[in-house]
């Protein structure tokens, strides 16, 4: 399913809804996945499955809005990381410490995805928790010393319910939840 809004208050409150996939700053980065994920949006909601949502913004201020609100910074602060988009399990009214938050820097995630329908198909089989491919896309990247702060450099102090996209340093960390998240479904 997706949407478009002007304020995360209009979002509503889906009991069957798992996960959501937020597109922040769109518009403020031409070109590569920014453009793809901003035309086959439609396809994306689709894909994503009936327990998740994508959400996109109808203006500007919303981004903000989001940033500020699952990151606990000023979308300033993630100029040179946006766009992007953020994954996480919660609702913002349900939001919590222990709540995933997943960052990905569109222009970072087309330089480890060279074909973008395999990006949207990976993005897709994660939300809706049939494959952890687009972790392991992410992780399986240059050598560590070639990538210091190759995909998302957050200048807040990572603790374990956030999850940043340097991969290389928090990897065990998402593979901790994608663990819970499918031992959970097969109980």
């Amino acid at each position: 399913m997706g949407y478009k809004l002007t304020s995360l208050v209009n979002l509503p409150l889906d009991p069957q809804t798992s996960m959501y996939v937020f597109s922040v700053g769109d518009g403020l980065w031409e070109g590569g996945l920014s453009d793809i994920v901003h035309r086959n949006f439609d396809r994306i909601a689709k894909e994503i499955g009936p327990h998740a949502i994508i959400v996109g913004a109808l203006e500007e201020s919303f981004h903000g809005e989001v940033v500020e609100k699952y990151l606990g910074l000023n979308a300033h602060e993630l100029k040179n990381l946006l766009p992007a988009l953020l994954i996480t399990d919660a609702h913002p009214d349900r939001l919590t410490e222990d709540s995933l938050r997943l960052l990905i820097p569109l222009h970072k995630a087309h330089e480890r995805y060279k074909v973008i329908e395999r990006f949207l198909s990976d993005l897709a089989a994660f939300v809706r928790g049939e494959s952890d491919a687009l972790l392991k896309q992410l992780e399986d990247a240059p050598k560590p010393s070639e990538i210091a702060d190759d995909i998302v450099k957050v200048s807040v102090p990572l603790f374990p319910p956030f999850v940043a996209v340097n991969l290389n340093n928090t990897v065990k960390q998402l593979r901790a939840w994608w663990k819970r998240r499918t031992e959970g479904e097969s109980n």
